[in-house]
C-alpha cells in the first residue's frame, strides 16, 4: 500500500500528496478541456492515463526538492475517498519571490464550494508554516469561476498584469492577517 501524507483537512475534504495510483482520477481533472484551458502556466490537456501517470510521477519527484510551503496536492472527498481536484503552491515567475495558490477541480465537482473550502484549508496551513505572510492567485480575466473563488477566499483584487506566464492575468492577494482563521463552512445548497 502506498503511504500518503495528509497536509491538512477541512469539513468535507482531505488535502494529501499525489500518488501515481491517482492517475485515472487526475485525468478527470487535467484531461478535461474545461480545466486545461485555464491553467497557468498554459498546459495542454492531458491526453491519457499513461501521460497523467508520468506527469504525477514528475510532480512527486519535484516535490521532494521543494521548500515548504511549495507543493502539489490532491483534494479528496471525505465522504467517498474520491479525488475531486488538485491544489498547488508555487513561486510565481519571473522573479520567484511571490507565492501563488492554484486550484483545479474536475468539472463534475464544480458548484459545491469545494475549491474554496480546499483552498481555505491550504491557505491556513501555508500561513501556519511561518515561512510566508502573503499569497497570490492569478486567473485569466475570462475565468470568472476562478476570480469568484479568489474573492470568496477573502483575496483582494490588486490589478492585471502580463508579467506572469506571458498572459494577461487578474491578480488577487491575501495576507496572513486577512485570512479568516475559522474553518471554511460551506454554504447550504439552494434548491
Amino acid at each position: 500500500m502506498v503511504k500518503m501524507t495528509v497536509i491538512t483537512e477541512s469539513e468535507r475534504l482531505v488535502i494529501r500528496e499525489w500518488t501515481e495510483s491517482d492517475a485515472a482520477a487526475a485525468l478527470a481533472i487535467y484531461g478535461s478541456s474545461e480545466v486545461a484551458r485555464w491553467l497557468s502556466p498554459a498546459m495542454e490537456q492531458v491526453p491519457n492515463e499513461l501521460t497523467m501517470r508520468l506527469l504525477l510521477r514528475s510532480w512527486i519527484e519535484a516535490g521532494k526538492s521543494l521548500v515548504l510551503p511549495a507543493g502539489r496536492w490532491a483534494i479528496v472527498s471525505r465522504a467517498d475517498g474520491e479525488v475531486v481536484g488538485g491544489l498547488i503552491l508555487s513561486l510565481l515567475p519571473p522573479y520567484e519571490e511571490d507565492f501563488e495558490i492554484g486550484w483545479q477541480l474536475k468539472p463534475a465537482a464544480w458548484g459545491r464550494g469545494l475549491a474554496t473550502e480546499a483552498s481555505h484549508a491550504l491557505l491556513r496551513w501555508a500561513f501556519a508554516t511561518g515561512t510566508i505572510d502573503e499569497l497570490y492567485a492569478v486567473a485569466r480575466p475570462q475565468n470568472l469561476r476562478a476570480c469568484a473563488t479568489a474573492r470568496r477566499l477573502g483575496m483582494e483584487w490588486v490589478g492585471e498584469t502580463d508579467k506572469y506566464y506571458g498572459l494577461a492575468m487578474q491578480i488577487y492577494r491575501i495576507r496572513a492577517a486577512e485570512l479568516d482563521p475559522a474553518p471554511f463552512a460551506p454554504e447550504p445548497r439552494q434548491h
